[in-house]
């Protein structure tokens, strides 16, 4: 009886805490979108992408320490919106070429094609919202829990949408939230908010 009630506090304690980080959490409104996407012309984001972010392209390459490579093992749009939080399930070999295809399916959603070596290894459907500010919102796990939040874990809350920059690059813009504690004591309260953009394959 002790532990059911227990059990129903953490809860409705968490339940509480999700929705009032829920409007914490806002991309940056210095971020302008420079094609404002609509029913009409949403499958202009449709298309074979790298991976790698255009600030870590190859012209950044450092080649004694391999600094690009380093950097896009760990960062990429795979590990983006794949959402492991404690342990990454997808190995990224830098030996290999990888890229993705992004499919528009319809408003509500979005194919993604994970690609090596000119093959696909991995599909995932996201689900997707097209909101008025011209922004596709991913619906993608956005609130996850590491461990037992509030006794000894974390709640962690990404937000993600894509838009289409003026050179035809991927917009993909992320705002994160997480709140670590234990026993309710904050032990950690960080926020991300930043902007993507990745190249277009022909």
């Amino acid at each position: 009886m002790r532990e059911t009630f227990l059990n129903k506090t953490v809860f409705f304690l968490m339940l509480i805490l999700v929705i009032l980080f829920q409007s914490c959490v806002s991309f940056d409104k210095g971020l302008v979108n420079p094609n404002p996407l609509n029913k009409q012309n949403l499958t202009e984001l449709s298309g074979r992408y790298g991976i790698v972010d255009t600030d870590f392209d190859s012209t950044h390459i450092d080649k004694e320490h391999n600094y690009n490579r380093q950097i896009w093992n760990y960062n990429n749009f795979f590990t983006e919106i794949d959402r492991k939080l404690i342990k990454d399930t997808l190995k990224i070999d830098t030996l290999k070429t990888y890229a993705f295809n992004l499919k528009v399916l319809s408003p509500k959603r979005i194919k993604i094609d994970y690609i090596e070596n000119g093959k696909i290894f991995r599909e995932r459907i996201l689900k997707t919202k097209l909101k008025r500010d011209g922004y596709l919102y991913l619906r993608n796990k956005n609130t996850q829990f590491m461990l037992v939040p509030i006794i000894a874990g974390a709640i962690d809350i990404k937000k993600t949408r894509i838009s289409k920059s003026e050179n035809g690059n991927l917009i993909f813009d992320v705002a994160n939230f997480r709140y670590g504690a234990v026993l309710v004591f904050i032990g950690d309260t960080r926020t991300w908010k930043y902007r993507q953009e990745f190249k277009p394959i022909e």
